[in-house]
This record gives structure tokens, C-alpha cells and sequence, in this order.
């Protein structure tokens, strides 16, 4: 049987030694074995975010991450913002609604980041502002916004606190959550962290557990309060995904031995890599106008169904390339470049596509 060649934007291929991990003897989660393990990967995890501030880890997706930001930030009547760049830009929508909060929404065309101008004039707007919601990374669109200048507006115009889901960027794209005085980030296992699916961590500062301690809405499994509470005794307040935890740990390890700015460099130069071969060799239209690293979205040739395409190569080569989101489903590809997905993957990807494309192009 082929390889299976995962090019998806999560989740992304596993390395060996962390896959491994995964089958060993399950650990009992209340032994101090399991403790010392947690213990690492909290740590590791706060020079994976570049902080000193707290990082609790609960076991859920990415989207429980940020259902876990507005639990644990927001009170009934509270007031805040969502700068959207994209399909995950619009589920932080989805979430405050869900509880009963009407969000000041910032909407940028899908393919752009987001506008420090509009924030800026949003934030004039809506003085009272609780929070300002940002993506790092956009998955569904292929954009990174600058945080840096959108926490320096925030910082500068309003108390409004600075909450960031970088489920996809973390590990991948640069992050420094104390130098660029965010407040929140919060992120999942499965993308740049090298991982299976299951684990969620939320890097929260000073400012935030203030706002914690004061929040309303309704949560119980989500509480951050009891999460940082367990730290001490080396555990989770409930029954942790285990085995992704110790395979966290082994991801971790390989990251830190690598060294966080070497892997960003490593996966700007695949992003860079992959984007010249996609518009010179295959002739497409980059669909991003400030594209990440993380991943390259392009435009299909008109005629093309990108959901045959697509189903084809998984069927028939065993390689899996991420179809478009919503409006752009069977419009666009996304090829991921982040984790532990090498050139040599993404060749795989770019010669199928290549020898399914030409006969469209002749």
C-alpha cells in the first residue's frame, strides 16, 4: 500500500517517535509518573508561547479552546469585539452569541488580515469594549494578521483585553505572547504542536485571570480557575487525553531541540517554497492577499471541481490535500506546510496536482 500523505491543515502528520508514545502502556493520571510528564509539557508549552504567565491544559479541540475563552472571560451584557478574517474569525461569533452576547463584529473580505484602521476606528466606536477576539492564523483563508500592531491598538485605545486563537498558528508561525502583551492565546494539538487531536492549552496573563475571577457565564468543565488550581498537584481537575499528553510531551521535545525560531524559519522557507511552485510550475492564483506560512491556499482553473480532484488524489495516490471552506469549498486547494510535513511531502502533492491539472491546461 502508498504512504498516506497527509497535506491538511489538521490535523498534520505525526513524527515516528510520537506516534510511539501514543501506544505505549496508558499511564493512571493521579500517579506522580503521569505528574512529572504533565509537568513538562506545561512547561514546554510556555516556551512554545514565549511566557512566564500560566498555561493550563484541558483535553478538547480547538474550537473547545475558544468556547473556553469566552466562559472564562465574558459576563452577561458584556461587550465584545471580533475582528474576522475568516471561517474561524466566524465562529468566535458563533460562540458569544451561543451565550447571549451580541459581539461588535470587524469583518474583513475573506483573503485579506485584518485592518489595524478598522480596528482602531471600531474601538473609537465602542469604548466599553470587554475583549477583543483575533485569529493568528486563518486555516479556511491562508491569512496571519499582524498581532503585534492589533494588541498595540488595543493597548493604546481602549482596556479592552487582547484574546488570540492561534490553534493553527502555534509552533509554526512566530507568536511571542509576553512581548506583544497579549492576554489570551489559546490553541489545540493537532497543527504546529505536532500532535493527534484531543489536547487544548490557553496561555492566559495577569489581566486575564483578573477578568476570570469577575466572569459570569455559565462553565464547569471549561473553568480555567480550576485547571490553574490542579498545576500545583501536577494534574488536570479531570480525566486528561492520557496518551496525547505524553505524546505531547515527546512533540515538545522535539521542538525545543530544533528551537522555536528555527521552526519558524523552517516553515516560512516550505511556505515560500511551496507558494513559487504553485504559481510557476502549476500557474495558479494564490488565493491569500497576506498569506501565512502555515499553509498556501490558490485558486483552481475555472472548470475544475476541486471535490473530485481532490477525492481523486486521496483514492487513487493516498494523498490528502485540504479542500476550501464554506463559499470556497471546491473553489480553492490548501496545501499545508506546517509540523512535521517535509518537502518532500509537499513535492508528493505538487506532482499529483501537476499531472491532474495539465490536461486542463493543454
Amino acid at each position: 500500500m502508498k504512504a498516506y500523505i497527509l497535506l491538511t491543515p489538521g490535523p498534520t502528520p505525526l513524527p515516528p517517535s510520537v506516534s510511539a508514545k501514543m501506544a505505549e502502556p496508558i499511564l493512571h493520571h493521579r500517579t506522580k509518573e503521569f505528574g512529572k510528564v504533565f509537568d513538562q509539557v506545561i512547561s514546554d508549552m510556555q516556551y512554545v508561547y514565549r511566557t512566564q504567565q500560566t498555561v493550563v491544559m484541558m483535553t478538547a479541540s480547538g474550537t473547545g479552546t475558544m468556547e473556553s475563552a469566552v466562559v472564562n472571560l465574558m459576563s452577561p451584557g458584556d461587550k465584545a469585539l471580533v475582528h474576522t478574517t475568516g471561517a474561524f474569525g466566524d465562529r468566535f461569533v458563533k460562540i458569544l452569541r451561543t451565550y447571549g452576547l451580541n459581539p461588535v463584529v470587524v469583518a474583513e473580505e475573506w483573503g485579506h488580515s485584518a485592518s489595524p484602521e478598522k480596528l482602531l476606528a471600531a474601538i473609537k466606536a465602542n469604548p466599553d469594549l470587554k475583549a477583543c477576539f483575533f485569529q493568528h492564523t486563518d486555516t479556511s483563508t491562508g491569512v496571519v494578521n499582524d498581532l503585534p500592531r492589533l494588541a498595540q491598538v488595543v493597548r493604546e485605545h481602549s482596556d479592552a483585553l487582547v484574546v488570540v486563537d492561534t490553534v493553527s498558528g502555534l509552533g509554526a508561525e512566530e507568536l511571542e505572547f509576553d512581548a506583544w502583551n497579549l492576554d489570551v492565546a489559546v490553541t489545540g494539538s493537532q497543527k504546529g504542536l505536532m500532535n493527534g487531536p484531543g489536547l487544548g492549552f490557553a496561555a492566559v496573563s495577569e489581566r486575564a485571570w483578573k477578568a476570570v475571577a469577575a466572569a459570569k457565564l455559565p462553565r464547569f468543565y471549561f473553568d480555567w480557575t480550576t485547571m490553574k488550581a490542579s498545576l500545583p498537584n501536577q494534574e488536570t481537575p479531570y480525566t486528561p487525553g492520557v496518551n496525547l499528553v505524553v505524546a505531547q510531551a515527546e512533540a515538545l521535545r522535539m521542538l525545543k531541540e530544533e528551537g522555536i525560531e528555527n521552526v519558524w524559519k523552517r516553515t516560512a522557507e516550505l511556505a515560500a517554497y511551496t507558494r513559487k511552485q504553485v504559481t510557476g510550475r502549476l500557474g495558479l492564483k494564490l488565493y491569500a492577499k497576506d498569506p501565512a506560512d502555515i499553509l498556501t491556499g490558490a485558486w483552481l482553473p475555472e472548470g475544475v471541481d476541486g471535490n473530485k480532484l481532490l477525492a481523486a488524489m486521496l483514492a487513487e495516490e493516498r494523498i490528502s490535500i485540504a479542500n476550501g471552506q464554506e463559499k470556497l469549498k471546491g473553489r480553492i486547494i490548501r496545501i499545508a506546510h506546517m509540523g512535521y510535513i517535509t518537502k518532500a511531502d509537499v513535492d508528493a502533492g505538487l506532482d499529483s496536482l501537476a499531472r491532474r491539472l495539465q490536461p486542463v491546461r493543454a
